[in-house]
C-alpha cells in the first residue's frame, strides 16, 4: 500500500470506518430474493442485472442491494458490508446517515413536510436561497430549485437563453450533464444515451474538445450564424473521466464569453460542496478564480435529499421578468423542506469546518504517492492528481472506481477510512 500521512482513527462498524467483511457469498440468498422481485416490477433497462453484467464485463453477478448505511460503510440484507468508495454517487458529503443530517430531517419532518412549490414558499427555502447567495462566490445571487442535477442545468439552458435571445450551446466532449431530455442534447458522454431520443431532442448543442485552445474556440464562434447562448462545461469532468480542465483553459473561456456576450455556465454538480478540495471550483484557484454567470448544483448539497439548484447573477436572472402568478418554470418540489435544511446543521462540513485541510493534505499526499507507484507517464500523472482532488473533501468519501483504475483500490480504502474515521460529524458518536 502506498504510504500515506497518520492520521487518527479508528475501524468502527458503528462509525462507518471499518473495512469490508463478507459474511458469504456476494450477493447472498436474500439480496437475490430481492433482486428477483425487482426484475418482476422495475423496467429492464434501469438496473443492470446478472445476464446484462456478464455481457458487459464476462462476470455474472447481479447488483449489491443496500440494507443499511452509515458514514462510509454500507450494508447488505445479508450482513455483508461494504466501503462504499463513490459516497452514494456523491450524494454523501457528510457520510451516511451523518447524525446532524438525520436530526435536521426529523425536525423538519415534524414542523413541515411539504411546501407548495412557486406559490408559496417554506421559510426553510429561503433560508438555503440566502445560504447559497453566500456562499457562492462573486455576484451569484438568485437562484432556481429543483429536484435533480439535469433540472438543475435545464434552468440554467433556460435562463441563458431568456437573458441573450440566443437559443444554441456550446459544451465539451466527455461533458455529462444529466439524463433528462431537455439536457441530453448537450450530454456528450456516450452517443448511445441520445441515439434512441433522436427525434424528440432539439440539437441546440454543438461540442468542442474538453481543453479546446483559443484558436480552435474562437473558429468555432467565427463559423456560427448566430453566435450560442452560453458556454456550458464541467471544471473537472466526472462521469467522462475525471479530467481537470487544463491549467488556465477555464479562464481563457471567461474571457472569450465576455469579449462575444456569451453566458459562462459552470456544471460542478459533481464538483460542488467541498468534493474537490475548495468548497466549489468556482472562484477558486483551481479555476483561475473564474466566477461563472450560472452554477450548477446538486448531489452533496442535502447530503442525502434530491435538491439541486440553478444560482446566478440578477443580471442574468432578470431574463425571466417578473412572475406573473403562473411561472413558465417551476415544479411541485420546488425548494422541498425536507431536503432544503439538513445540509445546513452539518457544520463539520461548511467552510468554517477543519475537516477540508485535513482532506486536502491527505489528497496531496495521495497524488505524489500515486505518480511514483505509477512509475509516471504524462497522462497517469494527470489522472493521479485528478483522482487526489475527487478525495479532497473529506467528508465526500469521493473517490470513484473510475479513480481507482490500475490498482489504486486499497489506497483509496484507506483514504476513505483514515479521513473519517472519528474525524468528523459523519460519526455518529460525535
Amino acid at each position: 500500500m502506498l504510504p500515506l500521512p497518520p492520521l487518527a482513527g479508528v475501524a468502527d462498524a458503528e462509525l462507518g470506518t471499518a473495512l469490508p467483511e463478507l459474511l458469504g457469498p456476494v450477493p447472498g440468498p436474500r439480496g437475490q430474493q430481492w433482486v428477483d422481485l425487482l426484475a418482476r416490477h422495475e423496467c429492464p433497462g434501469i438496473t443492470a442485472r446478472r445476464a446484462r453484467r456478464a455481457e458487459s464485463s464476462g462476470v455474472g453477478q447481479d447488483p449489491v442491494v443496500w440494507e443499511r448505511a452509515v458514514g462510509s460503510n454500507v450494508w447488505d440484507p445479508d450482513g455483508n458490508r461494504f466501503v462504499d468508495l463513490g459516497g452514494g454517487f456523491g450524494v454523501a458529503c457528510a457520510g451516511h446517515a451523518n447524525p446532524s443530517v438525520v436530526a435536521a430531517a426529523h425536525e423538519q419532518l415534524d414542523r413541515l413536510v411539504h411546501g407548495l412549490g412557486d406559490a408559496y414558499p417554506a421559510r426553510v427555502r429561503i433560508e438555503l436561497a440566502a445560504a447559497l447567495a453566500e456562499l457562492t462566490p462573486g455576484d451569484l445571487q438568485q437562484v432556481i430549485f429543483a429536484s435533480s442535477g439535469s433540472e438543475a442545468v435545464e434552468a440554467a439552458l433556460k435562463t441563458a437563453v431568456l437573458s441573450t435571445g440566443r437559443s444554441g450551446i456550446l459544451a465539451f466532449e466527455g461533458g455529462y450533464h444529466g439524463m433528462s431530455l431537455g439536457v441530453l442534447s448537450a450530454s456528450h458522454y456516450r452517443e448511445g444515451f441520445r441515439a434512441p431520443f433522436d427525434g424528440l431532442l432539439g440539437g441546440y448543442a454543438q461540442w468542442l474538445p474538453f481543453g479546446a485552445t483559443q484558436e480552435q474556440l474562437r473558429e468555432f464562434l467565427a463559423a456560427q450564424d448566430e453566435l450560442p447562448a452560453a458556454i456550458l462545461v464541467e471544471p473537472i469532468q466526472g462521469r467522462g473521466g475525471n479530467r481537470c480542465a487544463p491549467a488556465g483553459w477555464l479562464g481563457g473561456l471567461r474571457s472569450l464569453c465576455d469579449e462575444f456576450g456569451l453566458l459562462l455556465i459552470f456544471d460542478e454538480i459533481f464538483t460542488g460542496f467541498g468534493r474537490a478540495g475548495s468548497l466549489f471550483q468556482s472562484g477558486s484557484a483551481e479555476v483561475d478564480s473564474v466566477v461563472p454567470d450560472l452554477l450548477c448544483l446538486g448531489k452533496g448539497m442535502s447530503s442525502g435529499f434530491p435538491i439541486s439548484a440553478c444560482i446566478g447573477t440578477a443580471e442574468v436572472m432578470a431574463g425571466w421578468g417578473m412572475s406573473r402568478g403562473e411561472a413558465i418554470h417551476t415544479s411541485t418540489f420546488l425548494g422541498h423542506p425536507v431536503a432544503a435544511r439538513p445540509r445546513w446543521r452539518c457544520s463539520s462540513c461548511s467552510p468554517r469546518g477543519g475537516c477540508w485541510s485535513e482532506a486536502r493534505s491527505l489528497a496531496s499526499a495521495w497524488a505524489r504517492a500515486s505518480k511514483r507507484w505509477w512509475r509516471v507517464t504524462p497522462a497517469a500523472s494527470a489522472r493521479c492528481v485528478a483522482a487526489a482532488r475527487c478525495v479532497a473533501s473529506a467528508c465526500s468519501l469521493l473517490v470513484t472506481p473510475s479513480c481507482c483504475a490500475g490498482g489504486c483500490c486499497s489506497v483509496a480504502t484507506s483514504c476513505c477510512r483514515r479521513v473519517c474515521a472519528g474525524r468528523c460529524s459523519a460519526s455518529p458518536r460525535r
